[in-house]
């Protein structure tokens, strides 16, 4: 854990400018950790929540990832779901039943036909386990207001959902700050899926982007590619050029498969390059039916055994399982292994410099025990000076 910003703050002294260097600047003994929808505990924290966001920080994690979405009224709401039935108490209509987060079926409005006001701001959310917690959907200005007092600093990636939204994100961050006064289009990143942006000059055809590149308030951005194509290095050059570029960020699941030679590329040419850590993101004991009994979810009326919603879904929650403790891939042969769900792989044999995880346990003890977590540089006040 990094030393904190004063003797009495729980959140690391980092400055953003060097945080964001050491992004676009990596370096072998330095791994970025970029906390997926902050830091959340099983039964207890929830994803997306202003608690998730500062155990993050308190983590010593110099980055999050949040999901944001458009509501009816046009409020852009920090929430990964399309629907409302997994992550709230919304109340179900007579004649409708409880959602099944595991068969995706049952009651779950859309976030973008709700309403903010009235309706989304009074709903709760649930945690990981389906239990609903005291804290409230979080608009973006509300989590941008909240760091800066706070005082968290931090770099944002801002996964977006919906492409309508980024009008009205861009009106939010471009009068937001962090503690420091930094503006917070210098460390808010733009990451949108690349097949609907994959050059800059489609990028730039947005009258907000145009606005934004003339304030001199500043811009970053992190291309995402998931899947390859015969235009993905195409893309990847393109964007290569750009100078409001921050980094890359590719899921490559097999080393030699898709993506490795457009992975193998942007290292060459000293670019860095992140991935999604799977490992963080799937506890084994979690998921294990034989843990507390078996895998249930809280609908707020009563508990429900998951594994016994039916035995489509437990066939696919076991084979789920079994791969994933085993490092396969679902559809792939069992020796295929997913380099996402092994750390040394991503980071040694791979090469990323930062990793987007769920940090369920301390990965700063485990990559430091790698040589790859000396955050020295992104201090603001170095320990050797």
């Amino acid at each position: 854990m990094p030393a904190s910003r004063t003797s009495t703050s729980p959140y690391p002294d980092y400055d953003i400018h060097k945080v964001i260097q050491a992004v676009r600047n990596p370096t072998p003994d330095l791994v970025n950790v970029f906390a997926h929808r902050g830091v959340r505990l099983l039964g207890g924290t929830t994803e997306n929540s202003l608690t998730a966001i500062a155990a993050a920080a308190r983590a010593g994690y110099e980055g999050i990832e949040i999901d944001l979405r458009l509501t009816k009224d046009k409020r852009v709401v920090v929430f990964h779901d399309a629907g409302l039935g997994r992550l709230t108490d919304v109340k179900l209509p007579k004649g409708e039943t409880y959602y099944n987060p595991f068969t995706g079926k049952g009651y779950s409005p859309l976030v973008k036909e709700t309403k903010w006001v009235g309706e989304m701001e009074h709903l709760h959310l649930r945690d990981d386990s389906g239990g609903v917690t005291d804290e409230r959907p979080v608009l973006l200005k509300e989590l941008l207001d909240f760091m800066r007092i706070e005082g968290i600093t931090m770099l944002v990636h801002l996964d977006i959902k919906d492409p309508d939204l980024l009008p009205y994100a861009y009106d939010i961050i471009s009068k937001a700050v962090n503690p420091a006064g930094v503006a917070a289009m210098e460390w808010c990143l733009w990451k949108p899926p690349a097949h609907l942006f994959p050059t800059p000059e489609v990028w730039e055809r947005q009258d907000w982007v145009q606005r934004a590149l003339k304030s001199g308030r500043g811009m970053a951005f992190v291309l995402l590619h998931e899947k390859e194509d015969e235009k993905t290095l195409d893309s990847i050059k393109a964007w290569a050029k750009c100078d409001y570029l921050l980094t890359f960020e590719l899921h490559v699941p097999l080393i030699g498969g898709q993506l490795q030679s457009t992975l193998d590329w942007v290292l060459s040419q000293g670019h860095g390059v992140g991935s999604w850590y799977i490992g963080g993101d799937v506890p084994r004991q979690y998921y294990d039916e034989d843990t507390d009994g078996g895998l249930f979810w809280d609908d707020s009326n009563f508990r429900k055994d998951i594994l016994a919603s039916g035995p489509g879904v437990r066939a696919m929650l076991q084979e789920w399982i079994g791969l994933i403790s085993a490092g396969g891939i679902i559809g792939q042969p069992p020796n295929n292994k997913d380099t996402r769900v092994d750390l040394d792989a991503l980071v040694n044999k791979q090469r990323f410099t930062y990793i987007v995880a769920d940090p369920f346990y301390d990965l700063n003890a485990e990559l430091t025990a790698m040589g790859k977590r000396n955050v020295t540089r992104m201090l603001a006040t170095r320990l050797d000076e």
